[in-house]
């Protein structure tokens, strides 16, 4: 089968990360994956780099547009002139199933009065003249599939909940040296129990509920770990806020900011994951986390009981209760026991439910519906 992807840009998210999965599933069953892009984003950080090799290294088909820039006159112009582009490349390529990845991008195969499917990352999508209803529209969560009823009135038949499935990579750890090297790189000492955060810098991922929560900790418990803010690029005018909001809040003597890499081995070494955000959809980072045996503890806005069994695999708060937040990694930290059960359990529901060939597998049942021959 032929696959188009269509990808507005290759950035630093989890709609990119997810695409490039899907991608891999899609290999090394047999299949041929074009992706329709706007190419990197603009001044794109190395791990934006490294997502276009890994795609080249697959053997997808890149085939990129210019993504309108300048004043209106010329974004409008610039606009027609890409819309055809894009045309011109999905009639070249011949795919049998188009895959929106980017929902602003359904009106294009709607033009051309092709099948198409879309997956609905984010539930703060607005209707416009932009997205088009899809022959069947992939949802996320539970959270994503009542939108899609309620918002843009997809109906039941045309709907399939297929939650993201993440690489086996995080299932292998690093070795105990790379281990060691890495904590030494950030200087931290190897006696901590180490909490990590992996994400974008914004309040809407909770980057301020977490400063809060972190600073309410008894000074005991505050002796006894290190935290790893993986996320944002250095210098940037969310860096500054984040930096400013610890230091402000005088946690910064156990808390180390780093620009966002890769986030496997960092994975390796946290004995504690948390995702304190306001709002989600179906967030890839806790599955990583799972995989890769860390204790996961998040908000419970979208996906987080799709993802977590409280008690069970993990441990919830109500979103934005940094109090309720703070007496569960107090727990955590003082409970090795408890810490070791949650975390072997979520690695293996990350293992039996949200990997690759899972997610791939019910995504093709999607394709099969829509099949052009």
């Amino acid at each position: 089968m032929k696959i188009a992807f269509l990808l507005s840009r290759i950035e630093q998210t989890g709609v990119t990360t997810h695409t490039l999965d899907l991608a891999q599933g899609l290999v090394k069953e047999g299949h041929t994956v074009c992706l329709i892009t706007g190419g990197k984003i603009e001044n794109a950080t190395s791990r934006v780099d490294d997502f276009y090799n890994e795609f080249k290294a697959l053997g997808v088909d890149i085939k990129e547009f210019e993504t309108p820039k300048g004043n209106i006159f010329k974004r409008t112009i610039q606009s027609f002139t890409s819309v055809f582009d894009i045309m011109g490349k999905i009639k070249q390529f011949e795919p049998n199933v188009i895959h929106c990845q980017s929902p602003y991008m359904t009106f294009i195969p709607w033009l051309m009065r092709k099948k198409f499917t879309t997956t609905l990352h984010i539930l703060y999508l607005k209707r416009n003249f932009k997205f088009k209803k899809p022959d069947h529209l992939i949802a996320i969560s539970n959270e994503s599939y009542e939108f899609s009823k309620k918002v843009f009135r997809m109906e039941d038949k045309n709907l399939s909940l297929i939650h993201h499935g993440v690489s086996d990579r995080f299932s292998h750890p690093i070795s105990p040296k790379q281990k060691s090297d890495l904590k030494n790189r950030l200087k931290i000492p190897e006696d901590k129990l180490i909490i990590g955060f992996v994400g974008s810098i914004s309040l809407r991922k909770g980057s301020d509920i977490l400063v809060q929560a972190l600073k309410n900790l008894s000074t005991t418990t505050q002796e006894k770990i290190h935290f790893i803010f993986l996320g944002g690029v250095g210098g940037s005018e969310d860096y500054i806020w984040l930096k400013d909001m610890v230091e402000n809040a005088g946690i910064e003597k156990f808390m180390t900011l780093v620009p966002f890499e890769d986030p496997k081995p960092f994975y390796d070494i946290f004995d504690i994951f948390v995702l304190p955000s306001r709002m989600e959809s179906f967030p890839l980072v806790t599955l990583e986390a799972m995989m890769s045996e860390c204790c996961p503890v998040r908000s419970n806005t979208e996906g987080a009981y799709e993802q977590i069994e409280d008690g069970v695999n993990g441990l919830l708060f109500e979103t934005e209760n940094t109090q309720q937040f703070t007496a569960i990694l107090e727990k955590l930290v003082s409970d090795s026991d408890l810490r070791r059960q949650l975390a072997q359990s979520a690695r293996k529901r990350a293992l039996n439910e949200f990997t690759i060939p899972v997610m791939t597998k019910k995504t093709l049942e999607v394709y099969s519906k829509i099949h052009m021959n």
